[in-house]
């Protein structure tokens, strides 16, 4: 896995005051246990349609992509106190939906976020097997709802699925056609830590870095990067060269090879800003703020260009974009057309 770790000194929820109308003064406060589960989700939606978007905008030029219907599910087991859960999100059943991607196949079909989802391509939710060999390493409140996403992303493979689901306890029926993506999901990883890493498959950004950022330009500066390193496939190309990513991997071969990736996915994400309509001059904003900020100069890793570097570096690549063609609005980014170096 590929991170980005940067340590904060806390991480808080950053809540407004809810001032009572005389009308209102009269129901009992929110508790903050809910408020905070809410806020969470707000940064869950805004990632999730970040990510989609960028995954969706670059796909022609991706050379994989995925079935995807731009659903991001929660399970209430998820939670350690259910009962908040429920009246947090609004939990019937135990699977629901936490967000919607707009311009996706589920905010086509007027899906909604609280809607619960009790059946997928005819599998009644509770049917889905869990294989519990399989998600060993996942902790046993998170394996149904992985379960459950794998379900989700093998139906919606052949380019459609039917759904049932749940809205104020009334049923009804969909099916998405699926749209194609560049193969990453995006999730908000709860964390003290600034934090942001790609495994191939998902992308993960700690909550206390996307509460950083002042934007959604600055979050899709931090979500290209990660998707960058997906659709580069770096994970498996520093697995197959046998990277050392522990201690060791801050020296000699490694961490020339984990900084080359790095590199390759600072180029590459400035590209995949502009064909989703952000402005990546985003990127050369925010690192310049957070390196400002939270550089640490000389002790920075030396498998990652401190920020002057790499802000230096996507004013190259910017440079590049002003003489480039598009294709129907787009660009072809240059990485994508060349050989891996390294």
């Amino acid at each position: 896995m590929i991170r980005l770790i940067f340590l904060a000194l806390s991480a808080v929820y950053l809540l407004l005051p809810v001032h009572l109308s005389a009308q209102s003064s009269q129901q009992p406060p929110v508790p903050e246990a809910i408020q905070s589960l809410q806020a969470l989700q707000k940064l869950d939606q805004r990632l999730h349609n970040v990510g989609y978007r960028l995954a969706s905008a670059n796909a022609e030029f991706c050379p994989t992509t995925i079935s995807n219907l731009g659903l991001l599910i929660h399970d209430i087991d998820q939670y350690g106190n259910k009962s908040m859960a429920r009246r947090a999100f609004g939990f019937d059943h135990p699977i629901a939906i936490n967000a919607i991607a707009l311009g996706s196949p589920a905010a086509l079909a007027q899906l909604a976020v609280g809607d619960n989802i009790i059946d997928i391509a005819g599998q009644p939710i509770e049917n889905i097997m869990v294989d519990q060999q399989k998600l060993a390493d996942e902790k046993a409140e998170y394996r149904r709802i992985a379960a459950v996403k794998d379900h989700l992303a093998q139906s919606a493979a052949s380019g459609e699925v039917a759904l049932t689901l749940t809205r104020e306890n009334q049923k009804y029926s969909e099916i998405l056609k699926a749209a194609r993506t560049c193969p990453s999901q995006f999730q908000i990883r709860v964390s003290k830590s600034r934090e942001a890493s790609a495994d191939g498959k998902m992308v993960s950004v700690s909550s206390t870095l996307a509460e950083y950022v002042v934007d959604d330009n600055e979050l899709a500066a931090i979500a290209a990067h990660e998707l960058a390193h997906n659709i580069l496939k770096h994970r498996d190309r520093l697995n197959a060269l046998k990277v050392n990513r522990g201690f060791f991997g801050q020296f000699g071969k490694s961490a020339g090879r984990i900084k080359a990736a790095e590199i390759e996915a600072d180029r590459l994400s400035v590209w995949l800003m502009a064909n989703a309509g952000y402005d990546p001059q985003a990127a050369i904003r925010f690192w310049t703020r957070y390196g400002k900020r939270y550089g640490k100069g000389i002790f920075s890793a030396s498998t990652h260009y401190r920020w002057k570097k790499r802000v230096k570096l996507f004013a190259e690549e910017l440079k590049k974009m002003t003489n480039a063609k598009t294709r129907n609005g787009k660009f072809a980014p240059p990485l994508l057309t060349q050989e891996a170096k390294f």
